[in-house]
């Protein structure tokens, strides 16, 4: 889970600075919130690739894209912040820092009332049975800064190990996982995400997720894989990406979703998909009509 796994949003302010967005527009800016919000830096970095990749479009698309969605954003060293999400993660891990310092005053004091009401011990003399108990202890010494020495080395193999497998779990939580399109078996799918960045590095991964999306887009859940599968095929070598035509588009039951969509202003991003308006949405085309998406949340239950 990402350190800030909640991102507040003040709907009013948002709609009234976003009224002028198209829904696709509307789905990238706030998949571009999202990427900031859970990064450490609270930013996004200055690659249009990388861009490019996390909300799903291609370089040539999200070069039509970026005039209109990141002039709600600053560019400073190499880094895209957005003064409104910077001001909320900072009031987040203010008061974040402040129930922390809370908590351990009050561990604090409870462990200080313990002592207090503990009885004092009486501790006896320790007797020198043996006179070889200094040259005893001399080279018990030796031998533990000897032990320690190899420990630091082992620690520090250890550490580089554990920095890298970090990163790749970052890359895998903040890249991959938001958008692959069927969220199922998340520990599987880490594992498999870790197997395959040691084969390719995570632009082949994400490309080729890019072009399986677009063609599942319509398809039911039933047809789509699931992520540990999809990196265990290693679709990049050999196109196994590619979806058979044959695959059926059940367009009465999309047009349910929608209504139902419509009506509760409600959409099960975990079971059909992401929402309308948003990158890799895969509702058919001929089925949407103008705000479809716009202010839905998130439907518990999906029907």
């Amino acid at each position: 889970m990402a350190d800030f796994p909640i991102l507040p949003l003040w709907t009013d302010a948002y709609i009234a600075d976003t009224q002028h967005l198209t829904n696709e527009e509307h789905g990238v800016y706030l998949r571009l919130l999202m990427f900031a919000w859970r990064s450490k830096e609270c930013g996004l970095p200055d690659d249009d690739r990388r861009l490019a990749l996390m909300v799903g479009v291609t370089p040539k698309k999200w070069g039509v894209l970026k005039s209109v969605v990141m002039r709600f954003w600053i560019l400073n060293e190499g880094l895209w912040t957005q003064k409104k999400l910077t001001s909320e993660r900072e009031n987040v891990e203010r008061n974040r820092k402040q129930k922390r310092a809370a908590g351990i005053a009050s561990s604090e004091a409870k462990a200080l009332k313990r002592k207090d009401q503990a009885p004092t011990a009486v501790v006896e003399p320790l007797v020198t049975a043996h006179p070889t108990a200094e040259v005893q202890s001399i080279s018990i010494s030796k031998e533990e800064d000897k032990s320690s020495s190899n420990s630091r080395k082992t620690s520090l193999r250890d550490g580089s190990k554990s920095a890298a497998a970090d990163a790749i779990e970052t890359e895998f939580l903040e890249t991959f996982w938001p958008i692959y399109p069927r969220k199922e078996d998340k520990k599987d799918a880490l594992q498999a995400f870790r197997k395959a960045r040691k084969k390719v590095d995570l632009e082949t991964i994400m490309e080729s997720l890019n072009r399986y999306s677009r063609k599942i887009e319509g398809k039911d859940r039933q047809y789509i894989r699931t992520p540990a599968r999809f990196l265990n095929a290693e679709a990049w070598l050999d196109g196994s990406d590619e979806i058979p035509a044959s695959m059926p588009v059940d367009v009465d039951r999309w047009r349910k979703r929608l209504q139902s969509g419509r009506r509760l202003h409600q959409w099960s991003a975990k079971e059909w998909g992401p929402a309308p308006g948003a990158p890799g949405c895969r509702v058919p085309a001929e089925l949407l009509e103008p705000g479809d998406g716009i202010g839905w949340t998130e439907l518990e239950t999906a029907a």
